[in-house]
């Protein structure tokens, strides 16, 4: 494999890069240590030099150039301060090492970039650049690259200039092209006598222009233009949470480019003897551990709010299906919207947020308001005024146009928003209907599920004989049907009495710390709906919304039809619970007491104690215990994880911020 992170055409060293990619700014640090350049010449127009040497300087606060040629623009250029864009990185090591930096771009107006599809560039670990650049290059003579070389030779610099100014000129993007790399090509022959190192960066699809400029000196000598300053530009300020709309990379993996160039220092390149050994540091930098990084935080950080582990086999699922679903999208690495769908899909959408939140961490904000902020979106910008602005990008990238799988989730408008929503109507908390309605579908299901188990067990197989009573038994007649030739039939025996009571246990809480400390009994509000009594986690400590609280239930115990059951869990109730020693007993002492069926349905990791066995028999009641193993974790987070609103008018809003699975 060809090592060299460059191209090399007589005394200047290329590197023909796509634009913010953190793979490309790697090879420019390597061939900066590499060739110790006389200049850098960068793809960028002279005359916002000063505006972007300035926004590099604030790195790590993210920025954005915009310019245009109005004063009141509707519409602008602009280029992102990107800290993994390869131009970014040559011109700050640049100005670290005191390397002269040229921008040797030609400035167009109203200059839109085509947007191509790239392949992944983190090929270039394996095949080196000049592998990777001669075969992306042979892609560069589809329809668009055989229209450019033919106007490459017709058009004249000085008569673009001329037209110009009597305003007669009107070109589509492929001869603005063409002009751009004469003009670049021009400025490279007026350096290479004065320089002896030339390190160029410029756009993959602008070299082999260039070179062929170079080649044909006669017709770029004569060019030569001092650019007008634009009459907007600006530098703006951009928040770290809109980091995901700036980068094209993960803001996970920009931040971690950032530490990893720490690693750069003078007294570390000084130990550094071969160019084995720096290929080796820079080449230790991989986004595949980072992808793996980004899963297994958030997977953390979901277990220990959502108390759900993700096994092995799961996880092992999670980074299979992230691969293929990398490789159908011809990629090697997944981007976020891969990452999303990948979570979703094995996991589920609060693990799929928790990802989204890590693969979008860039923990760099700017509280000093230097700068105007621009708060960015998928459309466009908007400046601090409100104003929305069209943003075009100077330098161009593929942007897939997949619909975001994730429904978008409303933030505070100022901290503390709602805490402040919360803490004024905490005493009047209620429910939200729709997941009411889900959650009392689920108590359906399971006491039908219960009931139609007590069934089968009641029911006896028997030899036909005079009556067929409740059927035929099928499986029992086939199985024997070959030995014996008989008949079995099934007597179903009546059982008396349904269930209207069932409680289910998720913890005990039996610990030394109390994880459930939050006791509420919930009255129904129609008939449709059950009495409940629950512990859980205290409502308040994990707002979702403006007065919206997520809680996670330790155990629920639900009563249907509602009756208007006594307050379980009021300490002037104490003398009836003398006997418990915790509140999922005191849950089903309440249930043996209150249930006026004769099945009581306890769903629990162990049966009760044989206390509550004869107490239900003293009563004329009779526990059911299912083990909770029985039912699917994703179907009990039904119940287990509930919201809790802060007054009935809370009830407006909660769709915005509760959102349930249909």
């Amino acid at each position: 494999m060809d090592t060299l992170p460059y191209i090399r055409y007589k005394n200047i060293y290329i590197i023909p890069t796509f634009h913010c990619r953190i793979e490309f700014a790697k090879l420019v640090r390597e061939a900066f240590f590499k060739v110790y350049p006389d200049v850098i010449a960068v793809e960028l127009p002279d005359n916002i030099k000063e505006r972007v040497i300035e926004a590099i300087e604030r790195l790590p606060y993210l920025s954005l150039i915009g310019y245009a040629d109005t004063l009141n623009p509707d519409n602008m250029t602009f280029i992102p301060i990107d800290p993994g864009d390869s131009i970014i990185e040559a011109v700050r090591i640049g100005k670290v090492h005191n390397i002269p930096i040229e921008f040797i771009d030609f400035s167009v107006k109203n200059y839109m970039q085509s947007i191509i599809k790239l392949p992944d560039d983190y090929s270039l670990n394996q095949i080196g650049l000049n592998n990777y650049y001669n075969t992306i290059s042979k892609y560069f003579k589809d329809e668009d690259f055989k229209k450019k070389k033919e106007f490459r030779d017709k058009i004249d610099f000085n008569e673009f200039l001329e037209k110009k100014e009597n305003h007669e000129l009107k070109l589509n993007n492929l001869e603005k092209d063409i002009l751009r790399e004469m003009y670049m090509a021009s400025k490279l022959l007026q350096m290479m006598p004065v320089y002896n190192r030339i390190l160029l960066i410029v756009g993959m699809a602008h070299w082999m222009d260039i070179k062929y400029y170079l080649e044909k000196k006669e017709k770029v000598q004569s060019v030569n233009i001092s650019l007008l300053p634009y009459e907007y530009i600006k530098i703006y300020n951009i928040k770290s949470k809109d980091a995901r709309f700036l980068l094209r990379e993960l803001p996970f993996h920009t931040y971690k480019w950032l530490k990893f160039r720490k690693k750069f220092s003078k007294s570390l390149l000084e130990q550094i003897e071969t160019p084995e050994e720096l290929s080796l540091l820079i080449s230790s930098f991989d986004k595949n551990k980072h992808i793996k990084e980004i899963l297994l935080k958030a997977r953390d950080e979901y277990e220990k709010e959502y108390k759900e582990f993700i096994n092995l086999h799961r996880l092992k699922f999670l980074f299979q299906y992230a691969r293929n679903l990398t490789v159908t999208n011809n990629n090697l690495l997944p981007n976020l919207l891969d990452l999303l769908f990948t979570s979703r899909n094995v996991i589920n959408d609060e693990y799929a947020w928790k990802v989204m939140e890590k693969a979008s961490y860039y923990p760099f904000d700017d509280k000093s308001q230097k700068y105007e902020t621009m708060r960015l979106k998928f459309e466009g910008g908007y400046d601090s005024s409100g104003c929305f602005i069209k943003l075009r990008r100077y330098l161009p990238y593929y942007k897939k146009n997949k619909p975001f799988p994730l429904k978008k989730r409303p933030e505070e408008k100022y901290p503390g928003e709602w805490k402040e929503k919360w803490e004024k109507n905490k005493e009047s908390t209620c429910s939200y209907p729709p997941e009411d309605i889900i959650e009392e579908d689920y108590f359906d299901y399971i006491r039908k599920r219960a009931m139609k188990n007590l069934k089968k067990k009641k029911t006896k197989i028997e030899e036909f004989k005079s009556s067929i009573k409740d059927g035929i038994a099928i499986k029992e007649t086939l199985r024997s049907w070959g030995i014996n030739k008989k008949i079995y039939i099934k007597n179903e025996q009546q059982i008396q009495g349904s269930i209207d009571t069932m409680i289910v246990i998720f913890d005990e809480d039996i610990g030394e710390e109390e994880q459930y400390p939050y006791k509420l009994t919930w009255w129904a509000e129609h008939n449709k709906e059950s009495d409940i009594a629950f512990y859980a986690t205290n409502p308040g400590e994990y707002l979702i919304g403006p007065g919206i609280s997520h809680v996670e239930i330790g155990g629920i115990l639900s009563f249907f039809p509602p009756f208007f059951i006594p307050p379980i869990f009021e300490s002037f109730m104490d003398f009836k619970y003398k006997e418990v020693s915790n509140k999922a007993e005191r849950l089903l002492k309440a249930a043996v007491m209150y249930s006026r069926e004769k099945y009581i349905l306890y769903i629990a990791n162990k049966p009760p104690r044989k206390y509550f066995f004869s107490l239900a028999g003293v009563k004329h009641r009779h526990i059911i215990h299912i083990p909770i193993e029985n039912y699917s974790a994703e179907s009990l987070k039904t119940i287990k994880h509930i919201h809790l609103l802060a007054g009935k008018k809370t009830r407006r809003i909660a769709h915005n911020y509760i959102l349930l699975n249909k």
